[in-house]
């Protein structure tokens, strides 16, 4: 696991790229995670397989960008939309010094 935000929900697996079609098919498997003897119920979708982790960041920022335009059109109130306005405007891919190199040139699907 690269990233992980229970928040949303969402998940970012990082496997070799032999075994990602292995990892795809046992996905829909899974019901449960455990965590501190907790079992928490689930259901795990693929969004997207890509080559480097940050394709995939990217394709999560597009993602989010477009979820968060659909609750812009379901908003009630004022305080609602300017909020969500600003998580759009907040939507970016940050570099992080310390994995930018290693990350990019590995061969691993995520």
């Amino acid at each position: 696991v690269k990233y992980l935000n229970a928040y949303t929900g969402t998940v970012l697996l990082r496997c070799r790229k032999d075994s990602y079609r292995l990892l795809c098919s046992a996905l829909p498997f899974v019901r449960q995670l455990e965590s501190r003897n907790q079992r928490y119920p689930c259901a795990l979708n693929t969004l997207h397989v890509g080559g480097t982790i940050r394709t995939c960041q990217k394709f999560l920022i597009q993602y989010n960008r477009r979820q968060l335009l659909m609750l812009l059109q379901n908003c009630t109130n004022e305080e609602e939309r300017q909020c969500i306005q600003k998580s759009l405007l907040s939507c970016s891919l940050k570099e992080e010094q310390a994995q930018s190199g290693d990350e990019e040139d590995d061969d691993g699907t995520e």
